[in-house]
């Protein structure tokens, strides 16, 4: 059976449109659309079935039965015209046929593409992408057709929609479609009746370093032990084990300026609730979740946070950014090199001259080897219990008084450096407390630089 006849098989029982019919024969051909590859089918039959027409006498009746077929069935002007020409009749059902394959939505994309712009009406978007949800009776349906006919070489529903709608969506708003990181995903919900339109927001991504100035102050919202969030008489209904974090002293102006729907912070690491972030700042982006506007000024923005949170947090290097520069963040966290300032304390007083020699111990043993660091005991009841190889890469040393030390330590990321000065119990190996003889612990500890 040849292409034309399967045409011809198809319009005998029902009627497609010509973008379906084109559809079903999608991965024929290159270097056109759908309809005009339908059109161009319903043409052929139509100029081979007159050609037969006027010179075949053998089988006039059976071109003018398909010339029928394709002027009552197909709904197809030309074939409706050269009849009339021939002095045929055939009998026009124009008013009360619908394509068999999709209710005739492809001949009314425009509505679909109204509804659409309607819904981004208060929305700042550059880039787009089209998605369907079609119901299961439109599948159900097409899949049938196409094993009834043994039709091989068709598109998809959804792929011939979304490129259609996509193509007059473009035009209409100028923006241009984006396959991998859409702004905007326009998302058609659609039976042969009705339809609705969702939209997915990408989220507004925001990177910059941040400098926490003051102790007492987690990274991200830390939600009550005791309530979960929910609020309780403990955190006197807040919901929240501490007033604030740096992510809520930072985040709400970028939430009022996008008028996004709220937001996530995400920190190259993080530094404990009593420890400082001094230097240059800790990377971090600002994750902005379904936000209505992409477009305003960052500097400002930094300008004014830093003046509502001064001495308590500020910002800085602020610049657009993307959720692959979140995971990126993520992974080269643990890989960076960062610097702390301790201040320690020893149980037992230690002179100078044996301080510097547990000094030049601790260097021998500690600098450019493996440290070996289970679980602290203070984080145990919310992380895994392992045991985590880290390296120490430099230390330096400032004697105050004989129970009072300054140090500056250079450490892989992820290292717990109170442990590494107290040892915790044995569970970080070798540590200063080890080296010296002597429990140290540190009473004040300071970020002062993360080199990426």
């Amino acid at each position: 059976m040849t292409l034309l006849d399967k045409v011809l098989e198809i319009y005998h029982k029902y009627y497609i449109c010509p973008y379906c019919l084109g559809r079903m024969f999608a991965l024929l051909g290159t270097e056109t659309t759908n309809y005009d590859r339908g059109k161009s089918l319903l043409l052929s039959l139509t100029l081979e079935n007159h050609r037969l027409l006027l010179t075949s006498k053998n089988i006039h009746n059976k071109a003018i039965q398909n010339l029928k077929i394709l002027a009552e069935n197909a709904k197809f002007s030309p074939a409706q015209k050269v009849l009339v020409k021939e002095g045929f009749e055939y009998i026009d059902t124009n008013s009360s046929k619908t394509c068999y394959l999709c209710n005739d939505i492809f001949l009314t994309l425009q509505k679909y593409v109204n509804k659409a712009i309607n819904k981004t009406e208060n929305y700042e978007f550059n880039t787009f992408l089209c998605g369907t949800s079609p119901s299961s009776k439109i599948i159900n349906q097409e899949d049938k057709f196409k094993a009834e006919f043994n039709l091989l070489e068709s598109e998809s529903f959804k792929n011939h929609f979304n490129r259609e709608v996509g193509k007059l969506l473009s035009s209409a708003i100028n923006k241009s479609p984006d396959f991998q990181n859409p702004d905007i995903v326009f998302i058609f919900s659609l039976d042969f009746v009705e339809f609705d339109v969702q939209l997915l927001i990408r989220s507004l991504f925001i990177s910059g370093r941040y400098n926490k100035l003051m102790r007492g102050i987690p990274q991200t919202r830390w939600p009550c032990r005791k309530c979960q969030g929910k609020g309780c008489s403990d955190c006197n209904f807040k919901g929240t084990q501490y007033d604030t974090s740096v992510e809520q002293l930072i985040s709400p102006l970028f939430i009022e300026k996008s008028l996004a729907t709220g937001s996530k912070f995400h920190g190259a690491g993080r530094e404990d609730i009593d420890v400082r972030m001094l230097g240059t700042g800790r990377p971090f982006i600002l994750e902005l979740k379904e936000p209505k506007k992409r477009n305003f000024n960052l500097s400002h923005i930094m300008q004014e946070v830093n003046k509502l949170q001064a001495r308590k947090v500020e910002i800085s290097n602020l610049k657009y950014s993307s959720k692959r520069e979140v995971i990126a963040l993520k992974s080269k966290a643990e890989n960076t090199k960062k610097v702390y300032k301790a201040l320690v304390e020893a149980e037992e007083a230690i002179d100078k001259t044996k301080f510097e020699i547990n000094i030049t111990s601790l260097r021998k043993i500690i600098e450019n080897n493996k440290i070996y660091q289970r679980t602290p005991i203070r984080v145990s009841h919310r992380r895994a219990d392992l045991i985590r190889e880290k390296y120490v890469y430099k230390i330096q040393s400032e004697y105050l008084t004989s129970n009072l030390f300054k140090f500056t330590i250079e450490t892989q990321g992820g290292t717990y450096i109170k442990e590494l000065i107290s040892g915790d119990e044995g569970r970080t190996t070798p540590s200063f407390s080890e080296v010296f003889g002597n429990t140290l612990i540190c009473k004040e500890l300071d970020v002062i630089d993360i080199k990426e």
